[in-house]
């Protein structure tokens, strides 16, 4: 992350993926707004700068900033979540950038509310939003590929190995090994043999 990135993101503004501090707020401000961004598609939290103006403003961290922000993820998140932390020097003043990412196990919960990103605003969600992003893979320690597949197996019944390579861009090996993880955990079984394998989903018990 560099100045000119800022620049390029104080462009755009805030919104569903960035959004702007002047300060470092408090534990439970920070652990919302990793739920809310886990909970959407990830972003990007600047801290240091006053997009309203457009002003640099720089904060004062120490040496245990990083380590604080993870354990706030980490602690005050449910599942936990881990940011990735970037410090950008202008001017003799610091900028903070938490990138955060998009989860694989949502609905994510802070104090056991669930946050949203909305517009550039992070509110609680309603029920039929957190009901929208439940699903009843969260929480294996799946990725988002195994994740869509076992979705693309209640859509269309099975799914080949060759069926998620070109779904999602990857080798066959790495398509045969996550498929095998999902027999693995009991989410999916094989049936056939050969090229004509197919995977197909394990109901789950309510």
């Amino acid at each position: 992350m560099t100045w000119d990135d800022i620049l390029e993101l104080m462009g755009q503004g805030e919104g569903q993926s960035v959004e702007f501090e002047k300060s470092i707020p408090a534990a439970d401000d920070i652990a919302r707004e990793l739920v809310a961004f886990s909970n959407a598609d990830g972003g990007k939290i600047i801290y240091g700068i006053d997009d309203k103006n457009q002003h640099l403003v720089g904060v004062d961290i120490d040496g245990r900033f990083e380590d604080w922000v993870k354990e706030i993820g980490k602690e005050h998140c449910s599942p936990p979540i881990t940011p990735t932390l970037d410090l950008v020097n202008k001017a003799d003043k610091k900028i903070v950038v938490i990138t955060v990412p998009e989860g694989l196990d949502k609905p994510y919960k802070s104090d056991e509310i669930c946050y949203v990103r909305d517009g550039s605003t992070s509110r609680p969600a309603k029920d039929n939003e957190e009901q929208e992003m439940t699903n009843p893979w969260s929480g294996k320690g799946l990725n988002k590929r195994q994740i869509r597949s076992l979705q693309l197996m209640t859509e269309h019944g099975a799914i080949t190995n060759r069926e998620y390579r070109e779904a999602f861009n990857v080798s066959h090996k790495t398509a045969h090994l996550e498929l095998t993880m999902l027999e693995d955990k009991g989410l999916a079984k094989s049936e056939g043999a050969g090229r004509s394998t197919r995977y197909i989903v394990v109901p789950q018990a309510a």
